[in-house]
């Protein structure tokens, strides 16, 4: 490790705010360099983090020019299965901030084009292991960091319903992908929304997990504190079928661990809960107000209402409720999300809240290529990076707000699921957008799909029919951990509306 000079002492210190007395500088100087001369040892220790997985018989290769008109795939591959089981014979693709032993993992960044990935994600080696061949890496928003379809570096993921409307994002490629049968299931990551709402967009099911229940090993980070990552499939059961696959703690995500402390985890029972629901009597759904209100177009409320009419015929007790919180979490979810942002990309991609095992070689390559090529990130990215950046300056008490809201927000909804089986509202205000109205500053993509970000508790999206033609989805969230009771409801009301 470099020894540092008086002038990058200085400068160091007045960053940090500790200042540098004159009296104080030369024996700081040295003692400093003392602390930091013997770490380079560290690169001497053997960890979990240096392992690579034995590729094997892998291969991968762009798609062919016009072969994908949407622009749903980043990488054709051929990954085998690492044993038979419940997947068996599944082909799945998965978003690009999942590492793939061998396969590029470019995070739909100009930044990280041509990066590989020398180990699986946790939740590509449970896919594997359950018997799923992984045949795409499918396209994204950059890095993860935005709901539009439009800025990861391939260019915008175009709906497979109507060329001119986004997939929205930032799992955009993952649900384009199931609708058009590239692959019969995907994952996809959600901080915002990011799988529920193209989802609903595209016509597929897309389900988020209770944070932590699902490892994210592997995954880019984005916003620990509300990464999630989850299937996208063509049914219920198909989505209880993955998620039955990933779930589960490991030591290589110290968050899974944290998870399973907690008394009310659960783990299991999924693909059971989506073959044999609940009849439709002994289902209570809440319609929540603020989630049909204001932003929401009056054609999707109708499309909306029409469904739950259906179900209230089929026997379901349909009720409302308001959750004066509901419009709470934007400032909460952004502050906490620019923060966490902005302070990880200023670590050089460095977990530090995050623990557990990453790969060393995403880690240098995320340092090296954003400080060796800072001019190849996108505008959007870039501004949500400068905009957490300035939070951070501003020092941490808005952050700790917002952290503490976010539990007001958590124990409200909690309160509004006493005695139901699920919130319910539109999963998007409106159809997906044209691509060239995706700007549109006044359009809120996240809605309704923010508020379970900011809860951490589980949701999901469900086809229940068209506005002009195009999808529109029916959103379900519940209490944390109570995946199987979600699929469970949720393959109720599939069947109902079939």
């Amino acid at each position: 490790m470099d020894t540092l000079s008086r002038d990058e002492l200085n400068e160091l210190a007045a960053s940090y705010g500790v200042g540098l007395p004159d009296a104080q500088a030369e024996t700081v100087r040295d003692l400093v360099n003392d602390f930091l001369a013997p770490l380079d040892a560290i690169e001497e220790v053997q960890t979990p983090a240096d392992r690579s997985e034995e590729t094997g018989e892998r291969s991968w290769r762009r798609p062919d020019p016009g072969a994908d008109p949407c622009g749903a795939v980043v990488h054709r591959c051929d990954v085998p299965p690492a044993g038979d089981g419940p997947l068996s014979e599944m082909t799945v693709g998965v978003k690009d901030i999942m590492s793939v032993a061998g396969v590029p993992m470019e995070c739909g960044s100009d930044v990280m084009r041509g990066f590989v990935s020398g180990r699986d994600a946790t939740v590509v080696e449970r896919m594997r292991e359950a018997g799923a061949q992984v045949t795409a890496t499918l396209a994204c928003d950059e890095f993860a960091g935005s709901a539009r379809g439009t800025t990861g570096s391939g260019g915008p993921v175009r709906n497979p319903h109507d060329l001119e409307r986004t997939a929205s994002g930032s799992s955009g490629g993952s649900a384009v992908a199931v609708a058009e049968g590239t692959v019969d299931v995907a994952l996809g990551s959600d901080t915002g929304g990011s799988i529920r709402m193209p989802a609903a967009v595209c016509g597929v099911v897309g389900l988020k997990p209770t944070h932590g229940l699902v490892p994210l090993a592997g995954v880019a980070e984005n916003t620990y504190t509300q990464d999630h990552v989850g299937p996208l499939a063509t049914s219920v059961a198909d989505c209880a079928q993955v998620l039955s696959a990933i779930a589960g703690k490991t030591p290589d995500d110290p968050g899974s661990m944290v998870a399973a402390g907690r008394d009310t985890y659960r783990v299991g029972g999924y693909v059971e809960a989506a073959a044999d629901p609940p009849a439709a009597a002994d289902i209570t759904l809440a319609v929540v107000e603020e989630g049909m209100a204001k932003g929401v177009r009056d054609e999707v409320v109708d499309r909306t209402a029409s469904a739950l009419d259906l179900l209230r015929d089929a026997g379901v007790t349909v009720e409302r409720v308001s959750i004066p919180e509901y419009h709470q979490t934007p400032v909460v979810k952004n502050l906490l999300s620019l923060s966490e942002l902005a302070a990880h990309w200023r670590a050089g991609g460095a977990p530090y809240r995050r623990g557990g095992v990453v790969d060393p070689g995403y880690q240098d390559a995320l340092q090296t290529r954003t400080r060796a090529n800072p001019d190849r990130l996108g505008a959007f990215y870039r501004s949500k990076l400068l905009a957490g950046a300035q939070l951070l300056e501003r020092g941490g008490r808005r952050y700790t707000r917002a952290q503490a809201a976010r539990e007001v927000v958590r124990e409200a909804f909690e309160t509004a699921l006493d005695g139901v089986d699920a919130l319910v509202a539109p999963t998007m205000p409106d159809i997906a957008p044209r691509i060239k109205d995706v700007a549109d500053p006044g359009f809120d993509w996240s809605l309704n799909t923010r508020p379970a970000d900011v809860t951490r508790q589980p949701a999901m999206s469900l086809p229940v029919g068209r506005v002009e033609g195009m999808p529109v989805g029916l959103h379900l969230q519940t209490g944390a951990f109570e995946e199987a009771s979600l699929l469970g409801v949720a393959a109720r009301v599939e069947a109902t509306l079939d």
